[in-house]
Order: C-alpha cells, then structure tokens, then sequence
C-alpha cells in the first residue's frame, strides 16, 4: 500500500505540474492513474463500471460465445475462406478505459485527436473479455475477420495492427477511416460484400455477423433507427460502451 501511494503522489505531482497537452499519453503510467482514480473517487460511474465490473466481462463473454455459436451454424457447408466477419475495434476487440484514466486525472472532458494517436501510438490497449477466443473462433471456422475502424488510415494503421497482435487477435483485414471526416462505415461495409477488397486480394463476401459497441457498427443502424430488432442476437452482436458513443448527443428522454 505505501508503495501505492507513493506512486499515486508522484502521478498527482507530475499532473498538477503540466498540462494535458505538455504530458503526453506515451508518458504517462495508465495502472498508477487508474489507481489515484480509484483513490481519490475521481472515476465517473461510466468509467468504474466499464474499467472494473463483473458485470462488464460478464457481459463482454457472453456476446462473444452467443456469437461463436450463431456464426457456426451459418458458417456450416461453406468453404473456407468464403464468408466473414466484421468487428469494430475500440472497446469491441481492444480495452482504451486507460487512456480514459489519463483523461479524467489531466482534466480532459472532451475528445482530443492528438491525445487519442499519442496513446494508439503507445500500443498499450489490452484485448477485451472474451475477444482473443473470438477471433480464433472465427478464424478456426473457416472465416475472414475484417476490422471496420474509425482509427485513421495514415496515422494509425502500422499500430493498430501491432497493438492487436501483441494481444494474440489475428485480423485478415484492416477498413480504417482514410481521415477524420470518413468514419461512416457504410462504404466499408459495402467494400467487403458488394465490391470486394483488392489490396487484400479478397473478393466481395457475404458478411455472416457484424460485432460492434456502437449502434453505428451495424450495417445503416442509428440512434433513431435500430431496423429489424431480430436481427441483434442472430447476425448482429451488441457490447455495452457506456463510456462514450454517438448517444452522447441524445436529449434525455
């Protein structure tokens, strides 16, 4: 404990005697702010259920079993390498509440472009419950797992791609945004069903499951409209974000 607290005093110091944006994300030791959060109450509810709940690994484990489950039996009687996948990856695939400790002990209420390519340079993010055995699943079945990110294309592709292998996830492909005005998915998801995708000497597929934290994952999906409600469970595969997403603009209703 007093090795604890030591470290914590010396992340209070070291933010206190610098700005956000003077403290980079790459400097920074996530487990010791993640502990002065705990410490010191700071942590939004969001944050503390989605860093440290059962219940947010329970939930994690239990979509991605139900999807190994639905994928196998549509992938059943088709050749290998003649179907996918698609999965986002932040807080699908790859954990980020850390840099979101970072943020709340600097005083960061809004997102930063700069810090957020200071920590996915940093290729620091732990895989999610559940997502290792899900990639290999997919892949073990015969499948391409194609990632549909918003992670910028020229910035972060080259550690992404490492960040992901480091945690033992294995992705055929990578659809980031090619800046920061494309991050509608629906191209990409056009890409890999209508069109096919050359770089990667993939012909088009058909798409077996989406797995997304965002309702913008799926396939014309929103905050207005959900489409067919039958479909998540079956095709489409939902886990919990309560940390950010694109409800944050709803009014409460």
């Amino acid at each position: 404990m007093i090795r604890i607290a030591c470290l914590v005093a010396a992340a209070l110091a070291a933010g206190c005697a610098s700005s956000p944006a003077a403290r980079p994300l790459s400097a920074i030791d996530y487990d010791v702010v993640c502990q002065q959060l705990e410490i010191s109450g700071q942590a939004t509810r969001a944050l503390r259920w989605y860093h440290g709940s059962a219940e947010q690994r329970a939930a994690y484990e239990q979509t991605f079993r139900l999807a190994i489950e639905r994928i196998t039996a549509q992938a059943r009687g088709r050749a290998p390498g003649s179907w996918a996948v698609i999965a986002d990856v932040d807080e699908t695939l790859l954990d980020n509440s850390k840099a979101e400790c970072a943020d709340q002990v600097q005083g960061v209420a809004t997102f930063d472009p700069g810090r957020w390519t200071q920590w996915v340079l940093a290729e620091q993010a732990t895989a999610l419950p559940g997502a290792v055995a899900f990639s290999a699943a997919v892949h073990n079945l015969g499948g391409r797992l194609i990632l549909v990110s918003n992670r910028e294309e020229g910035l972060h592709l080259a550690a992404t791609r490492s960040n992901l292998a480091k945690v033992g996830i294995v992705a055929d492909v990578l659809l980031l945004a090619k800046d920061a005005r494309g991050i509608d998915k629906n191209s990409r998801f056009r890409l890999v069903e209508e069109v096919g995708i050359a770089a990667a000497k993939l012909p088009k597929l058909p798409v077996l499951a989406w797995v997304g934290d965002n309702i913008k994952d799926f396939p014309y999906l929103s905050q207005v409209d959900i489409g067919d409600p039958a479909l998540f469970g079956s095709r489409y595969f939902l886990l919990p974000n309560p940390v950010y997403g694109s409800w944050q603009r709803l009014p409460l209703r």
